[in-house]
């Protein structure tokens, strides 16, 4: 089966911390693209109280072989006890973007 191109989330407390991280995956060679996308407001419920706060959302674009090696990467870093992380398989990329991210080493 052919190799794909998997998409990850994980949300940052602040700008600089999540630009730091996006950059560093991509310079790191763990990442093809890592997007920064904020401010946006999160409400969720963390020990027993409901939360709201402003995050920074960092999406990554990568080869699906290198999917545990960033999540290991990214938790290692990450300043949250349980970061998010939702990691999906792209349905479809363009022959040519695929090639790309396929390629980035």
């Amino acid at each position: 089966m052919t190799e794909g191109v998997a998409i990850a989330l994980t949300t940052l407390p602040s700008r600089e911390e999540a630009d730091r991280l996006a950059a560093d995956a991509v310079a790191a060679g763990l990442a093809a693209c890592a997007q920064v996308d904020g401010p946006l407001r999160s409400h969720y419920t963390w020990e027993g109280k409901v939360e709201s706060e402003e995050e920074f959302r960092v999406t990554f674009k990568f080869a699906e072989s290198k999917g545990a090696g960033l999540e290991a990467w990214v938790h290692a870093r990450h300043p949250y006890a349980v970061p998010q992380w939702l990691a999906f398989a792209a349905d479809h990329a363009s022959p040519a973007y695929r090639a790309w991210v396929l390629g980035v080493r």
